[in-house]
């Protein structure tokens, strides 16, 4: 006979066994009842503790007390210790030393409480000595009348990912203190640089007004060419005074209406717009949240950029616009809803290859003698939009104007977020 007809056999055997039993007494049936939903309660019991012992995830359960009840081997493996060096033990002296007080306080509060247990992170000792970061999942563990007996818990190692963030964390202020002081090495440089600057434009006006007839051809050449020379300086100056003050004179966050600046800047710009008989057209602009004399700084070099790069024999024509948009990704901060305003020009355009170097402290992608500038312009664009929470991009190609797209979010940002 094979064991599976054997197995059949027995159990028809105990089936009938059973039903005799059954009609023989009452008690016997009872009797029966009551071992069969043991046996369904040890295997339960069997099935569930199974679980306990093989999930890959640290746990452990205490009684109201904070003494260990019972401990998974995966965080047997985890601390280093076996299970019955942890039972028993109130689970405070597992943690770091600093952290036993306030452990033992919490845990003993969170079983008391009916408040909600949210997770919460503590430094636990392994047998070795080193230590290890835990995530903490807690739940509550009841008896039949719904009072609260202990806690269950569940510990992830986030170990790795606590150094991780420490490590960001310190890359970040350094960067942030890197950043610092080379903004203030720029402004203090700058700012020093135009006293001696003012000394030889000053005693070059005083050379050529007195001795101008004396100097010869030449020494006019020379002269005029150290004049011309000091005047750049000067502006190269001021452009890096302005590019180091986007976050040394920085002003906190208000409500700015931004048809209100380009009308301000187009008011500025008179002059330079009639000269090249140009024309700047500006739709409805929404009102932002930001630094009002940085926003209009960045349409300053905008605009001025537009009217700057002329198409030979045609006038200059530069469009600003904008419109209300939902980005699955605005600057860094996550999607939202965002403004796109556009800045578009008629002039000679670029190639887009180079739509990243534009941006790029002192990258010019034309000629002194062409157009004036010091390529710190668009650098300074980008850094005030940035502080803004927002991006710069640039589209263009040769002889079709340029267009640039700023992208701002509508939501107020934190001030703090983008110094």
């Amino acid at each position: 006979m094979s064991v599976h007809a054997s197995h059949v056999a027995e159990s028809t055997a105990a089936l009938e066994a059973s039903e005799s039993l059954a009609l023989e007494a009452p008690e016997s049936l009872a009797l029966l009842d009551r071992q069969i939903l043991e046996r369904r309660l040890h295997d339960s019991e069997r099935h569930f503790r199974s679980w306990f012992e093989d999930a890959p995830i640290a746990c452990h359960e205490v009684d109201r007390d904070g003494l260990v009840l019972c401990v998974n081997q995966a965080e047997c493996e985890l601390f280093g210790f076996h299970p019955e060096e942890m039972l028993g033990r109130p689970i405070w002296e597992f943690m770091a030393a600093e952290d036993r007080a306030k452990t033992k306080a919490g845990l003993l509060q969170r079983i008391a409480s009916d408040q909600p247990l949210a997770p919460l992170e503590r430094e636990y000792k392994r047998r070795d000595g080193s230590s290890v970061v835990m995530e903490i999942h807690q739940k509550r563990i009841r008896d039949a009348a719904g009072h609260a007996t202990g806690l269950r818990t569940f510990l992830l190692d986030i170990t790795q990912r606590k150094r991780a963030e420490q490590t960001l964390h310190e890359q970040a202020e350094q960067l942030a203190r890197s950043n610092g002081e080379l903004e203030q090495f720029a402004y203090v440089a700058s700012h020093d640089l135009q006293e001696p600057l003012r000394k030889i434009q000053a005693f070059g006006d005083r050379l050529k007004s007195k001795y101008d007839a004396s100097l010869g051809p030449d020494g006019v050449d020379y002269l005029a060419r150290m004049q011309n020379a000091a005047a750049r300086m000067q502006v190269l100056i001021q452009d890096l005074l302005s590019l180091s003050r986007v976050a040394s004179h920085a002003k906190p966050f208000a409500a700015v209406d931004l048809g209100d600046v380009v009308r301000m800047v187009i008011s500025d710009l008179e002059i330079r717009i009639q000269e090249r008989n140009g024309r700047v057209e500006a739709a409805d602009l929404p009102v932002v949240f930001g630094d009002r004399g940085q926003l209009a700084q960045l349409f300053q070099n905008l605009i001025g950029n537009g009217l700057k790069f002329q198409k030979p024999g045609e006038n200059p024509v530069v469009k600003v616009s904008s419109e209300a948009v939902t980005l699955p990704d605005v600057a860094a901060g996550g999607a939202g809803a965002a403004w796109r305003i556009t800045v578009e020009d008629n002039g000679i355009g670029f190639d887009e290859k180079y739509r990243d170097r534009i941006f790029q402290i002192f990258q010019r992608l034309h000629g002194r003698n062409e157009y004036e500038g010091t390529g710190i312009g668009l650098a300074i664009c980008r850094k005030i939009v940035e502080r803004h929470g927002g991006v710069i991009a640039a589209q263009s190609s040769p002889g079709a104007g340029a267009k640039f797209v700023i992208t701002l979010p509508r939501q107020t940002p934190g001030e703090n977020q983008h110094e």
